[in-house]
């Protein structure tokens, strides 16, 4: 959503041009990704609408002819209009609807013909359960689940204690706490100890970390795990965390060290004069990996899309199909603190 119809251009206000921020940003990676695939001897055609962030805007949309006569949709962005829009728009199998920015789970919207990019949060859960089943031995560690059960934090909580006791059949058992209170008593002072915690709570989190870094040093094993927002949290302290060798699994990861990532801010600075920003890498990799399959299969290409694997600049995709929800993206990273920063876990 522009929302351009709210804006009048010559009055408006830094902070009011500021909310067309996400929907700029990600059309001018997506372009540019078009624009590198046309270099390269293929041409496509571009259609931009703007829902205005209102819903009756959406529903015309679907129903546009201007908009089902296009090989592939990209939006809408937010979960409330890609249920109405998924609610009027009349499905051809062979014409699928990216989802690019939703981190919904994939069956509320109930549209086989919907590609999501963003992982869900059952999929963060499965990932932090398959690294702890893969890299450390039952006997060895000792695992303490801090969950207040509030619903955001029993959400990431549900997929971990599933999946940790499925992944592992049943070795791996699981201490589950509410909070901090008498913490200390649950953790081993022989085994190492994996704390994960399930918020993404600042309140919470401070004193629970400050008490986990001075435990260790009363010759406490810990290593911590954390919730996936935790890699936008500014108020997490680095030399904690990287003591405390936090992981935390993500969708989103830009390494500003690739050659690749270099060319592509280098890029977008003299097409757009701004830097970048996390919806612009987005866009990019969206635009092109849509285009590239556009180019490769034709219109058949909604046949194709699970034989596909690509390497992005913020994350990969490769998608699995469900008959009911569709196209689900199962690339997911971990992450880890070192050199008191959040870095790829290879």
């Amino acid at each position: 959503p522009f929302e351009l119809n709210t804006i009048d251009l010559v009055t408006a206000s830094a902070k009011e041009i500021s909310k067309t921020d996400l929907a700029v940003d990600f059309y001018q990676g997506f372009k540019l990704a078009l624009d590198s695939l046309s270099s390269e001897g293929h041409n496509y055609r571009l259609r931009v609408l703007d829902t205005q962030n209102q819903e009756a805007r959406v529903v015309n949309l679907a129903r546009a002819a201007s908009v089902k006569e296009n090989e592939i949709i990209v939006g809408p962005i937010f979960p409330d209009a890609i249920t109405t829009f998924s609610e009027f728009f009349e499905n051809d199998p062979s014409k699928l609807i990216v989802s690019p920015l939703a981190a919904s789970m994939p069956a509320q919207f109930k549209n086989s013909n919907l590609v999501t990019i963003n992982n869900n949060v059952d999929q963060h859960g499965w990932k932090v359960a398959d690294y702890i089943n893969r890299n450390y031995e039952p006997e060895m560690v000792n695992i303490v689940l801090v969950n207040t059960r509030k619903t955001d934090d029993e959400k990431f909580a549900a997929p971990l204690r599933k999946y940790i006791t499925e992944l592992s059949q049943g070795k791996f058992k699981i201490i589950e706490r509410p909070n901090a209170i008498g913490l200390q008593t649950y953790l081993s002072t022989s085994k190492n100890n994996l704390v994960i915690l399930t918020s993404s709570d600042r309140m919470l989190l401070i004193p629970l970390i400050d008490k986990l870094h001075q435990l260790m040093s009363v010759n406490y094993k810990i290593e911590l795990f954390g919730h996936p927002n935790w890699v936008k949290a500014t108020f997490l302290e680095g030399t904690k965390m990287q003591a405390l060798k936090t992981k935390v699994s993500s969708s989103y990861f830009v390494n500003y060290k690739t050659s690749e990532v270099k060319h592509f801010v280098a890029r977008y600075r003299d097409e757009f004069g701004f830097e970048p920003s996390e919806f612009s890498f987005k866009g990019f990799d969206i635009g092109y990996f849509t285009g590239s399959l556009l180019k490769k299969y034709g219109k058949d290409y909604a046949n194709h899309i699970t034989d596909e694997t690509y390497n992005g600049l913020h994350n990969d995709f490769r998608f699995t199909k469900d008959p009911s929800s569709g196209y689900s993206n199962t690339q997911i990273m971990m992450l880890v603190y070192r050199a008191l920063e959040l870095q790829l876990i290879k």
